[in-house]
């Protein structure tokens, strides 16, 4: 499996996710990136959960003057789809562009450093290598059980073959 920078994912969702976008298909043809691949950042992307509050952004309880703006807030993907259409905007474009946005170039670099971590697959996020060894040990402790009940049912019926039904129907008498 090819591993691609992170400057690279970010660069294909970025071109996913603007306004010019082109099909995923041909984005694929163009760079030589498997389709399945490209749909896997886009969904990783889009799935950002550190982009759902800005740092800094207080929310209604802290900030009594929050509700106003409420039109503010912004869910990870529209942060992501802002990130992606600032791609490649310079100087008076980009301010132009935040500006109409109401974004600032400071929570710009912010939106884009999450989704860069995000992509890449935020090593922090692993379990530490006791949990994995705990589960490790707890799923050779369960299979060793299922062994020995899998063994059990087998002699059961083999017992049953050998000695009969014990339950046959009869009460033992005879009835003659």
């Amino acid at each position: 499996m090819k591993e691609y920078s992170e400057t690279v994912r970010a660069r294909m969702v970025a071109r996913m996710m603007s306004p010019r976008s082109v099909p995923m298909s041909q984005l694929s043809r163009d760079s030589g990136i498997p389709e399945g691949t490209l749909y896997r950042w886009l969904k990783r992307a889009a799935r950002m959960p550190d982009m759902a509050k800005a740092p800094g952004r207080r929310t209604e309880s802290e900030d009594p003057q929050a509700s106003d703006r409420s039109d503010r807030r912004r869910t990870g993907a529209q942060k992501l789809a802002i990130v992606a259409r600032a791609e490649g905007l310079e100087g008076d474009e980009l301010g132009e562009f935040l500006r109409r946005e109401g974004v600032h170039l400071a929570e710009l670099e912010q939106w884009r450093k999450l989704a860069e971590q995000a992509l890449q697959g935020d090593p922090k996020r692993l379990p530490p290598s006791k949990e994995i060894r705990r589960l490790q040990a707890e799923l050779a402790r369960k299979e060793k059980a299922l062994a020995e009940a899998a063994a059990l049912i087998i002699l059961k019926k083999k017992v049953a073959a050998i000695w009969g039904d014990e339950d046959d129907g009869t009460d033992g008498t005879n009835e003659t």
